[in-house]
């Protein structure tokens, strides 16, 4: 058994370094409507209430990036006018903007003066009355963190290679993880904007492929995946591929046994900065060492 001291060292030692870690992700799921509760332990008084900060910075660095380029968003507009007024024209804005909109009231809630905050039975509540109506939120630790990482993925997507599609894709995931995570949600409007999503798209871990073999024949690319791999759920591969002197990222889920129409590889097209080359932070991501044959491998 562990001594305090070194569960503390364990404690400081992840959030500090925990960012580089590649743990499991447990979320919870219900399979039947019966439900069954579980025995825990004593409550530990540090876990009464959770981490917030890093949701109020999403929330505000989210903000920041939409509203920054249309002055009229900036002053003299309610919390709730800015969200109806964000744009919404792709997908991906419309995903953001149902973000910037949970996000909304769980930070009016932890902020505002008569606002209610706790860790309840698994979930993270909080919910007030703010301008003659009552807004709440309920929702698991792990959604909370989902949100964070929605922020994330989309304010850093401009640096990436990778197309809009690509990031959308990436993104409804996340948002449909999100809406799973919660429990209760109230505000102006009290409905979340429903999404068709065309495909599980696995963000939970991408395998780069960068020789991968393919052909061209009649307006169809077909890749060689092969029977160990073919399982897109097991093994959700990333084809960096360069056609007509042009870089391409397919994932394989937008692929139909294994190939695709050639007019839709435009939409898997790298950024237009990384036409033809990654940025060095990729070099790291495929290390190869070449082998000379006959010679041992240390």
């Amino acid at each position: 058994m562990n001594t305090p001291h070194l569960n503390d060292i364990i404690d400081d030692s992840r959030r500090h370094f925990g960012y580089r870690w590649r743990l499991p992700e447990y979320r919870q799921i219900e399979l039947y409507t019966k439900r069954k509760k579980l025995v825990f332990l004593d409550k530990d008084s540090a876990t009464d209430l959770p981490d917030v900060l890093g949701v109020l910075v999403s929330a505000s660095l989210l903000e920041d990036a939409l509203l920054r380029s249309d002055d009229d968003l900036m002053e003299g507009k309610t919390s709730w006018e800015r969200y109806l007024a964000l744009p919404r024209v792709t997908t991906t804005d419309k995903l953001v903007a149902e973000v910037y909109r949970i996000l909304r009231v769980f930070r009016i809630a932890v902020s505002h003066a008569k606002g209610h905050l706790e860790m309840s039975e698994g979930l993270i509540r909080t919910s007030c009355t703010f301008k003659q109506c009552a807004l709440s939120l309920n929702i698991t630790p792990a959604g909370l963190s989902l949100l964070e990482s929605f922020v994330h993925v989309w304010l850093d997507a401009p640096r990436q290679p990778y197309s809009e599609a690509y990031v959308e894709a990436l993104l409804m995931q996340y948002f449909t993880d999100i809406v799973v995570e919660i429990r209760k949600f109230a505000d102006q409007d009290r409905v979340l904007y429903q999404f068709h999503q065309r495909h599980y798209f696995n963000r939970h871990q991408r395998l780069d492929c960068d020789n991968p073999r393919f052909t061209l024949n009649d307006g169809t690319i077909r890749f060689e995946i092969g029977p160990l791999y073919a399982d897109p759920v097991r093994y959700p591969i990333d084809f960096f591929v360069s056609v007509h002197d042009r870089l391409h990222i397919v994932p394989v889920e937008a692929l139909k046994n294994a190939e695709m129409p050639e007019a839709e590889l435009a939409r898997w097209q790298t950024r237009p900065e990384f036409a033809t080359a990654l940025p060095d932070t990729f070099r790291s991501r495929f290390g190869r060492e070449v082998m000379v044959v006959g010679l041992p491998m240390t």
